[in-house]
């Protein structure tokens, strides 16, 4: 068996397992098993649990920007593309809020690489903005892109229970694009025809 498969092996075993329970709870035998080699072939590859869960993390985040790529390309509205890149974006966090500040340390704590990752999200969301023609050019459509990662951020975080991804996906895009005033809104009930008679 190739190295690279018993890599990638732990790694997706290592991502599952990490993204059930908390990071503390996880033995790495758990994950050696999950993977089928052994803990010392684990070690190997991964000298630490630390080194384990960053490998798994940067996986993870490198297929989220792989599929945010493929949505910013995809042959569909840019209203749609945005919808499907926020969505996306929700799912990778929806359960587990406090992986974000995870996140968020690995790319400030990782310089440069983890950097370019993050910016490969924003840099699609402009490329959408782009295509259709939304906002100014430049530094300043670069800043409306990180407005929506922005609002993708907060609804992972402040999200009740009971809302489900797909629906907070279109409010942020409705919100994005329309602003409050424009985004979606219950509609009022119509006086009945009596009511209006009287009031004639």
């Amino acid at each position: 068996m190739p190295p690279d498969d018993k890599r990638a092996r732990i790694l997706a075993a290592a991502t599952a397992v990490f993204a059930t329970r908390d990071f503390h709870r996880v033995p790495v035998s758990e994950v050696a098993q999950r993977a089928g080699v052994g803990k010392g072939t684990l070690y190997l590859y991964f000298p630490t649990k630390d080194a384990l869960r960053e490998g798994a993390l940067q996986a993870s985040l490198e297929r989220l920007a792989d599929e945010v790529d493929q949505q910013a390309v995809a042959n569909v509205s840019g209203e749609a593309a945005l919808r499907a890149i926020v969505l996306s974006i929700l799912r990778f966090f929806w359960k587990r809020p406090e992986l974000l500040t995870v996140v968020q340390r690995y790319e400030v704590g990782r310089g440069r690489r983890a950097s370019d990752r993050r910016h490969r999200v924003v840099r699609a969301i402009e490329r959408v903005l782009t295509r259709q023609g939304y906002g100014a050019a430049g530094a300043s459509r670069h800043l409306s892109a990180a407005f929506l990662t922005g609002l993708a951020r907060a609804a992972i975080l402040n999200h009740a229970p009971t809302d489900r991804p797909e629906l907070v996906a279109t409010r942020i895009v409705s919100l994005y694009l329309h602003g409050l005033a424009g985004a979606q809104r219950p509609r009022r009930r119509p006086a009945s025809a009596g009511a209006q008679r009287g009031a004639a």
